[in-house]
């Protein structure tokens, strides 16, 4: 455990260290907050980061802040709550000026309200416990569920009514969508194909886990010309995306995204807790002769060990996350280490990039969904249970409309078709049972 502590000590030094480019002495930031016709806000208060202000009879407010990126939130009567992030200031400079405008909230468009009436059951809620579920481009539904103890995939039409179904092993883990566009039913040991044959769901002969999952999770795009491969080394720190024309057989690199950094310092970790539980015990075995009493004080240790891996493996060796999508007939990955987004033709060519900062407020999943049609791409946030979604501007990169899921907690499987949210909702009542919903996405 000590070398526990003294690695968080370390990796926190570090991280700041990487930082201090973004951690300066205090900034003076001046702002003024207005309407929309341009006229001041009075009395408005202002946060950023920790630090509070109230605006004075002209809209002005001034506030010091360290800390880089930061959030400001700005709140007054008769007036939607505006939030945005405040990137690293120039080195050079000492000031950063902020202009805000509010709107009213009898005109603001960009906060949605979900009112009791926009939530529907998807599928009746006796019937079956969703495990997993895909929605289709038509609006049908392909639904891993289970009927007590027998489990299904069924297809729903577009009104929740089941159309047909096929019988499938006990305890599926998920329905996994490959990069051509196939589903995969998938489980702890092994990966089923599915297909639409007639007025049943074929699966086809098992592939097994550790093969299948790695077709799935690197296949990032797919369509007749070209493949895009996803390749993670170094500790999941460096991330490099490939471009292979299969006609020629042909490949060049499309983008790379790495955290030196915390590469390098995750190796250093693992290279001092290398040792395992059965070279403990050997150890033991070997070099004491008191074996009741050592035998205690190495299991003990081995148990360290193993607490210590644990963590390495969940919380230290967290992949950099910098997806890729197909929108609106380009390809966008959202490189979230870097702090930009760059779109490129499905060719390879790139286009064009712009800056993101929509992953500094808080409650950030590190969750992109793009909604069935590929034309927008919304990010999750979580606070206190209630997920919201952010709609992401491709063309600046700004979080605009916002949308609550507020009458379940810990949503799941979260997908977006036209103008409706469909999720997995666990009742706390009865955690066996998991039902699907979905809601508006606008007001109606």
């Amino acid at each position: 455990m000590f070398r526990l502590t003294k690695f968080l000590s370390l990796f926190v030094s570090g991280m700041l260290a990487a930082h201090l480019s973004w951690c300066q002495d205090d900034i003076i930031i001046k702002g003024k907050v207005v309407n929309e016709t341009g006229a001041p806000i009075r009395n408005a208060s202002v946060k950023i980061d920790i630090h509070n202000a109230r605006t004075n009879s002209n809209g002005n407010f001034i506030i010091k802040n360290g800390n880089f990126p930061a959030q400001i939130t700005v709140k007054g009567n008769l007036y939607n709550d505006y939030t945005d992030i405040l990137l690293f200031p120039e080195k050079w400079k000492d000031t950063m000026m902020v202009y805000v405008v509010m709107s009213g909230k009898e005109t603001q468009l960009d906060e949605v309200t979900i009112n009791a009436d926009s939530k529907f059951w998807v599928y009746p809620r006796k019937q079956a416990n969703v495990l997993d579920f895909k929605v289709e481009k038509d609006g049908n539904i392909i639904l891993c569920c289970s009927d007590g103890h027998n489990y299904y995939l069924r297809h729903l039409n577009e009104m929740g009514d089941k159309v047909y179904e096929t019988s499938i092993r006990k305890h599926p883990k998920s329905i996994r969508q490959d990069c051509g566009g196939k589903l995969h039913l998938v489980y702890k040991d092994s990966i089923y194909e599915t297909s639409v044959v007639g007025q049943s769901v074929g699966i086809f002969s098992p592939l097994p886990y550790y093969k299948a999952i790695g077709l799935l999770d690197n296949c990032s795009y797919s369509d007749d010309t070209s493949i895009v491969i996803r390749t993670y080394m170094n500790q999941k720190q460096y991330l490099e995306y490939q471009l292979i024309t299969k006609k020629t057989r042909h490949s060049k690199t499309l983008y790379v995204s790495e955290d030196r950094q915390k590469s390098r310092q995750l190796k250093d970790y693992q290279r001092e807790n290398k040792q395992t539980v059965s070279e403990i015990l050997r150890e033991s075995n070997a070099n004491h002769s008191d074996k009741l009493s050592n035998d205690d004080e190495y299991l003990k240790k081995a148990r360290e060990r193993w607490t210590t891996q644990q963590f390495y493996d969940l919380i230290l060796l967290k992949p950099i996350y910098a997806p890729l999508f197909e929108l609106n007939d380009s390809l966008f990955i959202f490189d979230h280490m870097n702090d930009s987004a760059v779109v490129f033709t499905k060719t390879g060519v790139r286009v064009r990039s712009f800056p993101i900062s929509y992953q500094y407020f808080r409650g950030w999943k590190s969750e992109l969904i793009p909604n069935i049609e590929k034309t927008s791409i919304y990010a999750r946030f979580e606070r206190d249970g209630i997920t919201s979604l952010r709609k992401i501007n491709l063309i600046n990169g700004k979080a605009e409309e916002v949308v609550q899921i507020k009458d379940h907690i810990f949503p799941e499987h979260i997908q977006i078709r036209e103008d409706f949210i469909y999720y997995v909702y666990k009742d706390y009542l009865d955690l066996s049972m998991h039902y699907i919903f979905k809601q508006h996405l606008t007001n109606r």
